[in-house]
């Protein structure tokens, strides 16, 4: 069940996150033995900052990067597994609540000697109703079960609010399908691309092979899936083109996707789907559904059975036989991104259980790990920062007064979320048995599926939440117009009460313009105070934005992650906007908090503004194994760390005079080629 998050379908272009990390409260808030002094912080402030900590830190074999954010992770990932192994030790848990369920599903992963007994008999039904298909109108019925239960063959679905009315649901179709993490990966012909195409035949061939298929069929198979896959990926949007918003908005009636996609059959697809009656859906890739009836056309149903069957066991890998778990590790995570060891059993039941059942575990989490007076701090926190944000607002000299007026309302009206919840989702419905692993894990997704479903049907929730409380990210949701901070972030460094305020400002502070700046960034700033995706900016100030973020991709795309991979600034550029904004409002709000007071005095020698950018370069250290960076360039819009650092900081005024950056300084900019946006 890799990659069955529906929602991520739908929203990997529109929210965005924010990692964390972990630092016991006896430890320094910052240790100036993790600097490396005899770098020039104007050459590369990531190792001027991090240097010594660097040269002592591994990576574990079970990881293939390793920061903060991963260490954070690990910290709570063990406070889970302690709040698992409790609630494991509950006797007569009544059918339903979540004692049983967590206890239940734990259980099942856990017990892995029945789950190597059973090997792929859990799954015996569901292949066998592939099997079974002798037309291409049970192809479609079995397409809908598989979507039902969280498997993505094809293409994906959901419901939303709609982008330019939020005050109703929408269903959205989204292109979906593949095996491989990246379109590209299908078409590029670079190296590392033909030998990814190459290594993924050989392992669908394994897959097919541990499933009983001999050595030929099993690569005539994988070929066949091969195919497919190529086809669906030269069809569909890359990951930048994913990032523009307005093209992913297609109103389509049903009578307009029949004439699109004939030979499905989508009031048949629909009604077995749900009783629901979506009206006109949202196609966020419209051509990739119309060359879905290429492939019908071009495509033998015995194929077609073929790849939903690869499928459902490429999805499933993890949660069956070892022998099909050491495969699947093998390929997706030592040969993609570089991993020397699979992780412990624990951690991955662990990770699979909080992911599926993260409500009922989060309500156990935080009456554990987060004091209400962290909540309290957050919003005050969040709201110095909104006074910091309004200040730049005003006072910005490119900006007119008439969207100047818009951008502060937006502001004024974005809603905050902290820690948790006020109010939990019902579970009841949600069927977990001590029968198998991998069909627990089904039902879940089953369970997942229905509750979005259900939402077209229900008044929009502007208190739900997207994230669970212990999640170690932050977000921003454009279509609510909200920001996030769940408990698992709010942990030092990032949220350290022992620490000088510089040091909070540079980390929680940042994390919390970052933010708020997404509201405003190239994506974000699409959207109104009331989250409908409307032009509310002139043309002038527009064009002038536009300019401006350019600066921002010219200056990342010169940062290197190996010798001939570059970072892409136009796929990082909302997250680029957001750290530098972070970083401004953040100072801002910072210089607010001392008005009135004695200046702060000097700690290990440093300043108080020098402090606060220390703070902000250390939340990022961290070391990344090669594959793990190439592939983080290319999917994912979030840099790597050191570009982070050594990319946001070197547009910010008052650092060049907190550090004394000179001219001749590598990562010095000309006051020309600094981004001036917030």
């Amino acid at each position: 069940m890799k990659d069955t998050r529906k929602l991520a379908l739908l929203f990997g272009a529109l929210i965005l996150i924010f990692g964390a990390c972990k630092q016991i409260k006896t430890t320094p808030a910052f240790d100036t033995n993790d600097m490396d002094l005899s770098v020039n912080p104007g050459d590369d402030f990531f190792r001027y900052v991090n240097g010594n900590y660097l040269k002592t830190l591994k990576i574990p074999d079970d990881k293939t990067s390793y920061n903060g954010f991963n260490i954070l992770r690990e910290n709570v990932d063990k406070n889970i597994n302690d709040i698992l192994k409790e609630v494991s030790l509950i006797e007569g848990a009544e059918h339903g609540s979540s004692t049983q369920q967590i206890s239940d599903f734990y259980f099942t992963g856990m017990d892995i000697e029945k789950i190597n007994r059973e090997r792929l008999a859990p799954l015996a039904e569901n292949l066998n109703m592939i099997d079974q298909i002798e037309t291409f109108g049970q192809f479609q019925d079995v397409l809908v079960h598989m979507h039902l239960y969280g498997l993505d063959p094809l293409f994906g679905g959901g419901v939303e609010q709609d982008l330019t009315n939020n005050t109703i649901f929408r269903y959205y179709l989204a292109q979906a399908g593949l095996g491989l993490p990246d379109v590209e990966y299908y078409s590029n012909d670079d190296e590392r691309a033909i030998e990814i195409r190459e290594e993924y035949v050989k392992h669908i061939t394994q897959i097919f092979r541990l499933s009983g298929e001999d050595a030929n069929q099993s690569n005539d198979w994988a070929n066949i899936v091969m195919k497919i896959e190529t086809f669906l990926a030269q069809n569909s949007k890359t990951r930048l083109e994913m990032r523009n918003i307005q093209g992913l908005y297609n109103l389509t009636s049903q009578e307009v996707l029949q004439e699109q996609v004939p030979d499905l059959d989508w009031e048949r697809y629909f009604s077995k789907l749900s009783d629901q009656d979506f009206g006109d859906y949202i196609v966020m890739s419209p051509t990739f559904f119309e060359a879905l009836d290429t492939l019908f056309a071009e495509t033998d149903l015995e194929d077609l059975k073929i790849y939903l069957k690869w499928n459902l066991l490429n999805r499933s890998a993890e949660y069956v036989s070892d022998d099909f778990v050491n495969q699947d590790y093998k390929f997706y995570s030592e040969f993609l991104s570089g991993s020397k060891q699979i992780q412990e059993r624990w951690k991955r039941v662990t990770q699979t259980t909080n992911g599926l059942l993260g409500e009922p575990l989060g309500q156990l989490y935080v009456e554990k790990h987060f004091p209400p007076s962290s909540k309290e701090s957050m919003n005050q926190l969040v709201e110095n920062l909104r006074a910091a944000l309004k200040n730049r607002i005003e006072k910005l000299e490119w900006m007119s007064k008439t969207t100047k007026e818009e951008a502060l309302a937006k502001l004024s009206s974005m809603s905050v979320k902290i820690g948790y919840p006020d109010k939990w989702e019902d579970y009841s419905k949600l069927e977990i048995k001590r029968d198998a692993y991998v069909l627990n894990v089904m039902r879940a997704n089953y369970f997942s599926v229905q509750k979005n479903l259900e939402k077209f049907s229900k008044p929009i929730d502007p208190d739900e939440w997207g994230m669970n409380p212990q999640t170690v990210n932050a977000g921003y949701n454009p279509i609510k117009n909200d920001i996030t901070f769940p408990a698992g972030i709010l942990q030092a460094p990032y949220f350290n009460p022992d620490a000088d305020d510089a040091i909070n400002y540079g980390a929680i502070g940042v994390v919390i313009g970052h933010e708020m700046t997404h509201g405003f960034d190239d994506q974000g700033r699409n959207f109104d105070k009331n989250g409908n995706m409307i032009n509310w900016w002139i043309p002038e100030d527009s064009e002038e934005f536009t300019k401006r973020a350019q600066l921002l991709v010219d200056q990342y795309n010169l940062f290197k992650a190996t010798d001939d991979v570059f970072v892409d600034g136009n796929l990082s550029l909302g997250e680029n906007i957001a750290d530098f904004g972070g970083l401004i409002v953040s100072m801002e709000a910072y210089k607010m908090s001392l008005e009135g007071k004695e200046n702060p005095v000097d700690i290990d020698g440093f300043t108080d503004v020098q402090r606060f950018y220390l703070s902000y370069g250390k939340i990022w250290r961290g070391k990344i194994r090669e594959k793990a960076l190439i592939r983080k360039v290319k999917e994912d819009v979030h840099p790597w760390g050191e570009f982070r650092v050594n990319g946001a900081l070197f547009n910010v005024p008052e650092f060049y005079t907190a550090f004394d950056i000179k001219a001749e300084d590598v990562l010095y900019r000309a006051p020309e080629q600094r981004a001036v946006i917030w």
